[in-house]
């Protein structure tokens, strides 16, 4: 048997270097959207859906990030009104945040929600504070810091609290959204056997 030739397929010795066993491709594992190669193309249709789904990820992105922008520009228009009209953030400044947070809540990723949602105190309690020290209506300097940050405090908490409402308002109201739409995806897909 030493030195001796066996029968192979195709006439090849090793497996490996078997051209029609080197054109095979061998399927992996199914993701949403990929397809089985038609008759005519050679390739996974899975690639285009992959590259497809990165540029929807990324002009997600980037449609949240212009709409943080736009809702940050709405709560600064609103504070900059109320402090023309009444020298103090007040009502059009919360309506104003109200509707920015709702702007960005719509827009933002999944991801990007656990950090929107502590934007607006922080938000709100910046723009408040630049906006009173702009109309120079606190002189903040030793002890009146501590009563001008009160006043600061009581002066954005209807912004806070509006912005806030709200943008927990879409947020779950988004959830709810997608839990149902996936719900009634996933019971046309498998009846569970």
């Amino acid at each position: 048997m030493t030195g001796q030739r066996t029968e192979t397929p195709n006439g090849y010795d090793d497996l490996a270097r078997d051209p029609g066993r080197a054109s095979r491709q061998v399927p992996g594992p199914r993701r949403r959207g990929t397809q089985r190669p038609g008759p005519d193309d050679g390739r996974y249709s899975g690639q285009d859906g992959a590259r497809s789904a990165r540029a929807g990820r990324a002009a997600r992105k980037g449609r949240g990030g212009r709409a943080a922008l736009v809702a940050l520009g709405l709560a600064v228009v609103g504070a900059l009104a109320d402090t023309a009209i009444s020298s103090r953030p007040g009502w059009v400044f919360a309506v104003g945040a109200a509707l920015g947070a709702a702007l960005a809540a719509k827009a933002c990723s999944r991801a990007g929600a656990w950090w929107l949602i502590s934007a607006p105190p922080l938000v709100v309690a910046v723009i408040t504070v630049a906006c009173e020290e702009v109309a120079g209506t606190t002189t903040a300097q030793g002890k009146g810091l501590t009563t001008a940050a009160v006043r600061w405090a009581v002066d954005g908490f209807p912004a806070m609290a509006a912005a806030e409402a709200v943008l927990i308002v879409v947020l779950v109201t988004r959830l709810v959204r997608t839990r149902r739409q996936s719900g009634r995806n996933g019971s046309r897909r498998n009846s569970g056997a």
